[in-house]
């Protein structure tokens, strides 16, 4: 019989609530005593008088349960279990032993030989019964949770081949994309952009240094990369449309966006002031972390865009080092925020109610920088984008991640970041402040409710750096000096 025969046939009787029992026994009162018995109660009774007619019922049709007798002509009830437990067809069939012999080496053999249970005779009717309907009952089960097991197999195996399809079909495009950057340099978009060199690349595609050919000014080019959502006429269309103004937040600390377009050859591309310096993630890497003072003046302009943000509704989604840029301007440096509304533009619904994943394809948002409710696919808002602040400015502190051992694991890192409290920032850094410590903490709330909202965090990191200026007093520390600044809730209400 073939395996899919005999799912079915072992599907249809699980249905039907209705197992089979095979008695072996060389005693014809013993079968008859035993097959009324179980006939009574619903039972399906095959017989057999050896251990050879039994192996042969066995492999034609598995039963659920086997009654063995050990004392038998030709193959005894032991080399019978053994038999069975050697056939695919029938090794998880429990074999339970009824016999005359009741020393404990006999029970010991039994058990040596695959059996699942002992009964002696003579018997009692209602023990054995409870006895076969308990080996039933667990062999159904055993049956079900291998079925469940063969579905998750198959349904693994489809999903792997699904993925392996979708990666097959991202590395196409990445050759492409690469090929096409690669040759990009020199060309002019749409008459009015001149790409010149790549100064960076991304998930969502490169970004060139250009110049505006009529104004003769320096400019960044963000050109997207073809993905799923953006490469048909629908989604182009709507990159036409919504454009800049997904991304445009007048703020300073903002990177500003020019122009939109897709040009001729049908190439998505923003237009971007262009900035000098080097990110915050290429600042970490060099330095490992910063003393408390400078990741505060990082933070507060990031922490000023988010309110600001939040005022117009708009959720940046992915804060994290390599989205904070500082710049070098004429005056001095400046904080700069990049990436704003790309969520958005790539398709994201903006209501914070949408799943994680855009049209394209792409999570946005990086998982070690990510609030546990949008891990957990949650609504949120503004305080999303606050404990993504709180991871970075742990990590400027600290130098470490707050959960960096689950590494790129996304399901170990979302439980850990559900689950657990953050390592204190003291482990790593002893002499820190613990006003420090808790007002991080207090953006890395797991809690919603008890996390700040943006502007709340702001005049909390604004009251904290004067603290630490000696412009305001604090609570007094452990040796009795003042190290301790108001939480944000109290400089929310000042």
């Amino acid at each position: 019989m073939g395996e899919a025969a005999t799912r079915t046939e072992d599907t249809d009787r699980d249905s039907k609530q209705i197992a089979t029992v095979l008695i072996v026994d060389d005693t014809p009162a013993n079968l008859t005593l035993l097959s009324g018995m179980l006939l009574e109660r619903g039972y399906v009774v095959k017989v057999a008088t050896h251990g050879k007619r039994a192996l042969a019922i066995a492999a034609a049709s598995k039963p659920d349960l086997v009654m063995l007798d050990i004392t038998m002509p030709e193959m005894d009830g032991y080399e019978v279990c053994r038999e069975l437990k050697a056939r695919p067809e029938t090794r998880d069939v429990p074999v339970l032993f009824l016999s005359a012999l009741d020393e404990v080496g006999d029970k010991l053999q039994a058990f040596r030989a695959g059996g699942v249970d002992y009964v002696t005779k003579p018997f009692h009717v209602e023990e054995v019964l409870a006895r076969v309907e308990t080996q039933v009952r667990l062999s159904k089960l055993q049956r079900a949770l291998e079925r469940r097991e063969r579905e998750l197999q198959q349904q693994n195996a489809e999903l792997a081949r699904r993925n392996g399809e979708l990666l097959a079909a991202q590395k196409r495009t990445d050759r492409v994309f690469a090929t096409l950057a690669d040759v990009l340099p020199g060309r002019t978009l749409d008459g009015k952009y001149k790409l010149e060199h790549r100064i960076g690349e991304g998930g969502f595609g490169a970004v060139f240094r250009g110049k505006h050919v009529t104004l003769g000014r320096d400019v960044a080019i963000k050109v997207f990369k073809p993905a799923r959502g953006n490469d048909s006429a629908e989604g182009l269309e709507r990159f036409r449309r919504e454009g800049a103004t997904a991304c445009r937040l007048d703020h300073p600390n903002v990177v500003q966006v020019l122009d939109s377009a897709i040009s001729d050859e049908g190439i998505a591309y923003l237009v971007m002031e262009l900035l000098e310096g080097r990110s915050l993630s290429e600042e970490l890497k060099a330095s490992g972390s910063l003393p408390v003072r400078r990741a505060l003046e990082i933070a507060i302009p990031v922490c000023e865009v988010l309110a600001a943000a939040a005022e117009r509704g708009m959720v940046h989604r992915d804060i994290k080092p390599a989205n904070v840029f500082l710049h070098r301007g004429h005056e001095g440096e400046i904080v700069k925020v990049v990436d704003f509304g790309i969520a958005k533009l790539l398709g994201e619904s903006p209501d914070g109610t949408s799943d994680e994943v855009t049209r394209s394809g792409v999570i946005v948002g990086s998982p070690s920088y990510m609030a546990p409710e949008r891990m957990l696919h949650s609504e949120y808002d503004d305080r999303a984008d606050v404990y993504s602040l709180g991871v970075v400015l742990y990590q400027m502190i600290t130098g470490h991640l707050p959960y960096e051992e689950a590494g790129r694991n996304f399901a170990a890192l979302a439980l850990r970041a559900v689950s657990e409290d953050p390592p204190a920032l003291t482990t790593w850094v002893p002499d820190l402040p613990r006003h420090v410590e808790s007002q991080v903490l207090a953006a890395m709330d797991k809690r919603v409710d008890s996390r700040p909202r943006a502007e709340q965090f702001a005049i909390a990191l604004r009251l904290l750096r004067a603290s630490l200026d000696g412009l305001l007093p604090g609570e007094p520390g452990p040796d009795g000096t003042p190290n301790s600044a108001p939480t944000f809730k109290e400089g929310a209400r000042r």
